[in-house]
């Protein structure tokens, strides 16, 4: 089950994540008899499901600590007065507390539990018995939480980005090779790429550093996640070129003449599908440019206007470099994955 769940969608695997913990939160609190305070363990099963954390110990240590001064803090100042203005003054010194302790993903949890605390006390006396419960309902949240993501989503969303950044680039592919099939054939022209079949995919090549940036986390890890994030960076420029170059290409008048030994167009095409096809395991050789005389050679041979191919020589001499720096790059996180391993 858990192999085919990195297919699913991500609506269903959070809808499966938050099943999971609320279920063994819910068996566990009413199994220790603790059920009055299972609303406070179900708020932290649920809010802290997180399948793109990179350092998930790490994580359950920072979380349960936060939770545990957000309780403390407040089990002090409710001492002096439960009214809304100390309750302010705890999650303020909650907060304090916690970032000069440098357990910036416990930030959360401890202004939760500081809040749960003023809302379930409901002026009754705190005593150990109730400090103990309250942190054993939070903890209990937050540990279910962590085992519903590492049992439905692998620990180490890293090892995902190369078969995402294969899908991505397989989906141009099929993109390029319809429309030179469609060039050469004529016909229905196939279907448009749109923006939103890539952007989805390009924007979790970031996700990652976006989400965990701030925090801390090995070198090695951020270094990996800034490539994957530039990769990001590439992939978006290289949608915009080929979203540019489309539109040109279904300008033509087709089939294409096929009289030309070597057209230019069939092979820049050719290339750039070829270059999205092969994974580099060196750096790739230099990209030499067509001059524009050649293009306005290949429009007298196509019969179509110089100003149009002129265009779509220069988008697919754009689109070559980019995808000639997204191979540089590919071959530069291979090496750091293989320097990890």
């Amino acid at each position: 089950m858990a192999a085919a769940l990195p297919s699913l969608s991500p609506i269903w695997r959070n809808s499966l994540r938050i099943w999971l913990a609320s279920t063994l939160t819910i068996g566990i609190l009413f199994w220790s008899g603790r059920n009055h305070l299972l609303g406070l363990a179900l708020v932290m099963a649920v809010l802290f499901v997180n399948e793109n954390d990179l350092t998930p110990a790490r994580s359950i240590g920072q979380l349960v600590a936060g939770a545990l001064i957000g309780i403390l803090t407040a089990i002090v100042l409710h001492e002096i007065s439960t009214s809304w203005v100390v309750l302010g003054l705890a999650i303020l010194i909650t907060g304090v507390l916690v970032r000069s302790l440098g357990l910036l993903k416990g930030l959360s949890t401890g202004y939760l539990s500081c809040w749960a605390v003023e809302l379930m006390h409901r002026g009754n006396q705190f005593n150990w018995a109730m400090i103990f419960n309250l942190a054993f309902a939070a903890v209990v949240g937050i540990l279910m939480a962590q085992i519903a993501t590492w049992a439905l989503w692998p620990r180490r969303p890293l090892q995902q980005l190369p078969a995402l950044e294969a899908r991505i680039a397989s989906q141009l592919e099929a993109q390029i090779l319809a429309m030179q099939q469609w060039l050469d054939s004529g016909g229905e022209p196939p279907a448009a790429l749109r923006s939103q079949d890539l952007l989805p995919s390009i924007q979790l090549l970031q996700q990652l550093r976006d989400q965990n940036q701030g925090l801390p986390m090995p070198a090695h890890t951020q270094h990996q996640l800034s490539r994957w994030a530039q990769a990001g960076s590439i992939w978006r420029q290289v949608l915009r070129q080929w979203l540019l170059l489309e539109p040109l290409l279904r300008q033509l008048d087709t089939p294409l003449p096929a009289d030309s030994p070597q057209p230019l167009l069939r092979s820049a095409l050719a290339s750039l599908a070829g270059t999205l096809k092969t994974q580099p395991t060196a750096a790739p050789a230099p990209i030499l440019s067509s001059p524009a005389q050649d293009w306005l050679e290949e429009a007298g041979r196509l019969v179509a206007p110089q100003p149009l191919l002129l265009a779509i020589g220069q988008q697919c001499q754009v689109l070559k470099q980019l995808l000639h720096s997204r191979a540089l790059l590919s071959v530069g996180l291979a090496q750091l994955s293989a320097s990890q391993g």
